[in-house]
């Protein structure tokens, strides 16, 4: 009789140890999660603010650029006779 509520307490004792562990370790790996998923969502909102902050620059450059090249043409004789046609080799 003495074993066998002995026996009983031992396995509640081992079967408690056991979900207190895998409670534990879903604990832990839930706060890893969480950790990770804060780590993703800030890597994603820096890498939209940096090429933002690109795409800004380069939009307001090529207008830059645009405005300030102008075409040069040079007065010159232009003739089509090294011209080669479609056929022709």
């Amino acid at each position: 009789m003495m074993k066998g509520i002995l026996s009983m307490f031992i396995a509640a004792l081992v079967v408690t140890v056991v979900l207190l562990g895998v409670f534990y370790l879903i604990g832990i790996l839930a706060w890893l999660a969480g950790i990770l998923v804060i780590g993703i969502i800030f890597a994603a909102i820096l890498i939209f603010v940096i090429l933002l902050a690109i795409s800004i620059v380069i939009f307001f450059a090529l207008f830059y650029y645009m405005a300030e090249k102008k075409p040069s043409i040079t007065p010159g004789h232009y003739t089509l006779d090294n011209e080669k046609g479609k056929d022709e080799k």
